[in-house]
């Protein structure tokens, strides 16, 4: 058995151990470094930017409106849209979180780091017949901002979905539709409806 030469100066055996400690930090770093990459990439987004998604929630209004029998949908559209340069208020980076309509229905959704978004939810906390419709509106819109297809049955699942939920607090109530994942769930501040990928 060989036993490795301990230094003389205390000098020179700190310099070893320090030398030792930094090696092996090195590579704990790479090796954490990597992990947190592999997360990273193996997170799935929506492949949209809070912008672009403002594009298309946008572009969704008039014909949302217009399957809840709103007249003049184009004009009353421009009461929920929402303005691409209020989507970031506040301090946080990673975050999507804006207001709309005359109920300020909220809308929100959290970002990866290349600002695509992971996910959108609305938010109904007013219990007024009102805030109920602008949550319909505006989450049948965001649905409809990443499902092509069968848009005429989102508004009533999205109904569907909130009622069994306001009906069994505690469970979230979901449904896939084109790969995306439609949910529903009651929060402390009210009612949450989100779109996201399908793991």
């Amino acid at each position: 058995m060989t036993m490795l030469p301990i230094p003389r100066s205390p000098l020179r055996l700190l310099s070893c151990v320090m030398l030792t400690l930094a090696l092996l930090g090195a590579g704990c770093d790479r090796h954490v470094d990597q992990e947190l990459a592999a997360h990273e990439a193996a997170q799935t987004t929506l492949g949209v930017t809070p912008k672009e998604f403002a594009t298309r929630f946008n572009q969704r209004l008039p014909e949302v409106l217009k399957d809840m029998a709103v007249e003049e949908p184009e004009h009353m559209a421009r009461l929920y849209m929402l303005d691409a340069a209020r989507l970031h208020p506040g301090q946080y980076d990673y975050v999507l979180d804006t207001r709309v309509g005359p109920a300020q229905t909220t809308i929100i959704g959290t970002l990866n780091k290349k600002g695509e978004l992971r996910n959108v939810g609305v938010m109904l906390t007013n219990k007024s017949q009102g805030a109920r419709d602008e949550f319909l509106i505006c989450a049948s819109s965001a649905a409809r901002s990443f499902i092509g297809s069968g848009q005429d049955k989102l508004l009533p699942l999205i109904t569907r979905l909130t009622s069994v939920a306001l009906d069994n607090p505690g469970q979230r109530m979901t449904e896939v539709v084109a790969d995306q994942l439609l949910s529903v769930e009651l929060v402390p501040q009210g009612v949450l409806f989100q779109v996201q990928p399908r793991q």
